[in-house]
């Protein structure tokens, strides 16, 4: 023990920039192929500017990283970018950023925000925090700096860089070991720091977009959504998600640490993955290589890597992300969608739209039962008073049980229009007796807030479907048509948390978020708040490839042919006429009670 001291006490002091050097050398050596490493430090070099100070090196300046990640001018998304790189750049040591970009510093932020140090630390950073650090800027003199620090006070003090899982990271754990005493303690950490509500929005639009990001695809791909006729869509998506973080953005103030965290953790998680990720890879393939060659083997990290005498074919095109958008689900709504649920580009179909299909529970039942795999159910419309003027709309307030909670003004307002929705991991079930859906089942707002609501195990009340009782989420059975009014009340049988439609007409429906035992889980931060909206547009989305879609397809036709049997039609061989009588017969076309799809 002694010797071991008197060991390490003789032992040269190093440097900040020698230790942090020795971290990229380690994430170089244990996190990417030498062919991966020679694209990176390809890209570095070929960009790169000299610095001219005395026995100037190489390092990259704001635009140059911009122009290489082809960041739009609007937003103008780059100088935030530049900013968390230069914050990520100085990982471990976080009291030095910002850092200068050069070749080792760039080399662990693609390490980073592409998840490649899970193979070389045995202990994973604490990549939120990492996160909030790079975005967040400190203001001890801003109004939002008393509330940061309560925030600090109610558990928010743990300013490292790991997660709390007791297990030893040999790399990370020596390393900011051997740095004590040569590189300045952070004295601030998360406390006080705040990410500005403009840098914030700006960036959601830029994670917006490049959620469906592929590797090695072009942002310039998607430079149609920053185009001036969508770029309002795309901010008034983004402005949902942001007030997804909490009532400090209404307050106008800036996201704190503890905002950022549990908004990732609870409504948002792909948030910045795969998105911000897959952008940096972008990294690791060059620019000078031949497009579609396939390296054999590599031996240098210095020059190319051998390249056989054929090359791949080009990769075929990309399918579209949204082939059929609806007059809710746009391509904006679906990268928020993709933000809690990830793999639905390109997996969506359009089972039903009431809007085309009809507003009844018949086109409802034939345009989703017979999809068997996932489905998202989406509904808009516009908020009623408490007091509407139209006899429709107050005959469905008297049938809700009376509400127990004062009017909320943190809920939608009247007049706002609302989007709501469902997602729901197996088939849809008509039934009297059952609901369906399971654990993995998700109730959310896209607008006016981003919010979501996760399943219970305790309460299994995901979801039901019947003719009679229409269709909920969170809600008991209705059983309008099995229990008497006289023995039950003349009310809707609400969940603590639930979406009801009204089962007679589909125009009105209720939200509800009051109370805990259901079977999803309150926002306990959240006041208690009932919103009844008037229903505009209705809308189910199977998720799901080719091979669902013409199953659901193989049992329609099967159908149709079991009711042209019963009732004495017969099928020919003239498809025209064949389809003149499935119409006339109102199995399909205008006249059917069925989906979208027929």
């Amino acid at each position: 023990m002694g010797q071991s001291s008197s060991s390490s006490a003789s032992a040269p002091q190093l440097t900040a920039e020698q230790l942090s050097l020795r971290l990229a050398e380690l994430f170089a050596h244990k996190c990417f192929t030498s062919l991966e490493l020679y694209c990176f430090r390809d890209n570095f070099r070929t960009l790169a500017d000299t610095s001219t100070s005395e026995g100037g090196f190489l390092y990259w300046k704001e635009d140059t990283l911009i122009r290489f990640l082809s960041l739009p001018t609007d937003p103008d998304v780059g100088p935030i970018i530049f900013q968390a790189v230069s914050n990520l750049a100085a990982f471990p040591f976080s009291s030095l950023a910002p850092a200068i970009l050069n070749y080792e510093a760039l080399l662990k932020v693609v390490t980073l925000l592409t998840g490649r140090y899970k193979k070389a630390l045995k202990r994973e950073p604490d990549i939120v925090k990492l996160l909030f650090r790079a975005f967040a800027v400190h203001d001890r003199a801003s109004p939002g700096h008393a509330q940061g620090e309560k925030a600090t006070a109610e558990g928010e003090h743990d300013d490292t860089v790991y997660d709390s899982d007791g297990s030893e990271d040999l790399a990370l754990d020596e390393l900011v070991e051997d740095a004590k005493g040569s590189v300045p303690p952070d004295t601030h950490g998360v406390r006080g720091a705040r990410i500005p509500l403009d840098n914030m929005r700006k960036l959601i639009m830029l994670l917006l977009v490049i959620a469906p990001l592929e590797e090695n695809q072009p942002l310039a791909d998607f430079a149609d959504q920053f185009a001036p006729e969508n770029i309002d869509t795309l901010k008034e998506t983004a402005e949902c998600v942001l007030r997804g973080f909490g009532k400090d953005v209404d307050a106008g103030l800036g996201i704190s640490y503890r905002a950022f965290r549990k908004a990732l953790k609870s409504s948002m998680p792909h948030l910045f993955n795969p998105g911000l990720s897959t952008l940096f890879l972008q990294f690791l393939y060059s620019k000078t290589l031949t497009p579609g060659s396939r390296p054999v083997t590599a031996s240098s990290t210095t020059s190319p890597p051998e390249t056989p005498e054929t090359t791949l074919e080009p990769p075929p095109p990309r399918p579209p992300l949204l082939p059929n958008p609806g007059q809710i689900l746009s391509l904006p709504r679906l990268q928020q969608l993709s933000l809690f649920l990830p793999r639905l580009f390109s997996h969506l179909h359009p089972l039903y739209a009431g809007s085309t299909s009809g507003f009844s529970l018949g086109s409802l039942e034939k345009s989703t039962t017979k999809w068997n795999a996932p489905t998202i159910f989406l509904l808009s419309g516009t908020v009623l008073p408490s007091h509407p003027i139209s006899p429709p709309a107050r005959h469905f307030l008297d049938l809700l049980p009376p509400s127990r909670s004062p009017p909320s003004t943190s809920g939608p307002k009247p007049g706002e229009t609302i989007i709501l929705g469902a997602y729901l991991p197996t088939p849809w079930k008509h039934s009297h007796k059952t609901h369906f859906g399971s654990p993995g089942s998700i109730l959310f707002h896209l607008s006016p807030t981003h919010r979501t609501f996760r399943a219970s195990t305790s309460n299994t009340d995901y979801a039901y479907f019947n003719r009679d009782d229409g269709v909920g989420f969170g809600a008991p059975l209705q059983q309008w048509k099995a229990t008497s009014t006289a023995s039950r009340g003349p009310f809707y049988r609400l969940g603590p948390v639930s979406l009801v439609v009204d089962h007679s007409g589909m125009e009105y429906a209720v939200f509800t978020h009051q109370g805990r035992g259901g079977a999803f889980y309150a926002d306990e931060e959240e006041a208690e708040y009932r919103v009844v909206v008037e229903v505009e547009e209705m809308e189910v989305w199977g998720v799901g490839g080719d091979e669902e879609r013409e199953r659901m397809r193989r049992e329609w036709r099967w159908e149709e042919r079991e009711a042209l049997a019963r009732r004495g039609l017969r099928l020919g061989q003239d498809r025209e006429a064949d389809r003149a009588l499935l119409e006339m017969a109102g199995l399909i076309g205008q006249n059917r009670s069925g989906g979208s799809m027929g």
